[in-house]
């Protein structure tokens, strides 16, 4: 099998470079949750109604089923236009991070959020894979937009990296692949 390289002279883009960073880190986090999975395959389920996978629910606490919910409610928080909803799912010093801005508490996460209102409309968030394990986990879903002066349809891929902290997101931070 002949090795891959890169082209002399040449530089990744800062979107290969995030997106192969991500691929690593969602493929460890995979890792870290193999054996727990793997005991329990038989066990897994699929749902259908956004086609992501996740660990069947552990004796102690069913934290993956908490992490789905929060995750769909994000989802449908996102597409209905409701700041209220997406900020209470974080915790009061939730950290919101996406490419080349923070935000910290619910106040500027809020007020980020009813900004991309403002400029966008048609949001559909579609969720394509749950990766969990105890409080942490990621997230992949595709995500749909229109900006509402242009009219300009909008397609993206986001990974997430999430941390809950008493069932309420204490770290979220976005990794995008924007498409036109």
């Amino acid at each position: 099998m002949k090795e891959f390289r890169f082209p002399k002279n040449r530089q990744l883009s800062a979107s290969w470079v995030i997106l192969l960073s991500l691929a690593f880190a969602i493929y460890g986090l995979s890792g870290i949750s193999a054996t727990a999975i793997a005991s329990n395959l038989s066990e897994a389920t699929v749902n259908l109604s956004h086609p992501s996978i996740t660990m069947p629910p552990s004796d102690s606490q069913p934290t993956d089923k908490i992490i789905q919910e929060i995750l769909e409610r994000q989802a449908n928080a996102w597409e209905t236009a409701n700041s209220d909803q997406i900020i209470a799912d974080f915790a009061e010093d939730g950290l919101f991070i996406i490419p080349g801005a923070t935000f910290r508490g619910k106040l500027q996460i809020k007020e980020t959020a009813e900004s991309y209102f403002a400029q966008f409309t048609g949001t559909k968030v579609t969720i394509k894979r749950i990766i969990a394990q105890g409080n942490e986990g990621a997230v992949e879903w595709s995500w749909s937009e229109k900006n509402k002066k242009t009219g300009e349809e909008s397609q993206a891929e986001d990974a997430i990296i999430f941390e809950l902290e008493g069932g309420q997101i204490k770290y979220w931070r976005e990794y995008i692949d924007k498409q036109s």
